[in-house]
């Protein structure tokens, strides 16, 4: 019994080593990837929008689950690439306010957009209910396309090579 205490502990890692995130590298594509995606998902509302007033409603349901999965990977591209990266470079006084700021916006359009794709999974849009639809989906699309621009104009305008910082 006393050999468990004589053994000399194993060479641990330091602490910092153990919890500090792999640094994301610059991708000078990143933006205009993130860009595209934009415009894909705004072209999904505008489908959605279009088979609203021409009554296929089989069509808008498809539309908006393909919005939901596309959407999911934009914004995961944006937590693992855009928001690390920026974490990482931006300094200064306001960053990290900068930064939440992103970070809740993103949470933000994210559950305006879930709650209207959930609410019309569970209720499908039909003939009785596709003017609240194009209602509820014309505001959705308003935030949505605003949010795009001053995320486009503010937050990616920020991310440069590393040099620039």
């Amino acid at each position: 019994m006393l050999n468990i205490f004589r053994k000399t502990p194993k060479q641990a890692e330091p602490l910092l080593a153990q919890k500090t995130p792999a640094a994301v590298a610059y991708d000078p594509g990143l933006v205009t990837a993130l860009t595209h995606q934009h415009r894909a998902l705004t072209l999904l509302l505008v489908k959605a929008s279009s088979a609203a007033q021409q009554g296929l409603y089989e069509e808008i349901k498809d539309t908006l689950q393909q919005f939901k999965g596309e959407l999911a990977e934009h914004l995961k591209r944006e937590t693992t690439e855009l928001h690390p990266y920026l974490a990482a470079h931006l300094k200064g006084d306001g960053s990290k306010d900068i930064l939440k700021e992103m970070r809740a916006g993103t949470t933000n359009i994210e559950r305006t957009l879930e709650g209207l794709i959930n609410h019309y999974a569970s209720y499908p849009v039909t003939e009785r209910n596709v003017a609240r639809f194009e209602i509820e989906l014309g505001g959705v699309s308003d935030e949505f396309c605003a949010k795009l621009e001053q995320e486009e104009a503010s937050i990616y305008t920020l991310y440069l090579t590393p040099e620039a910082y």
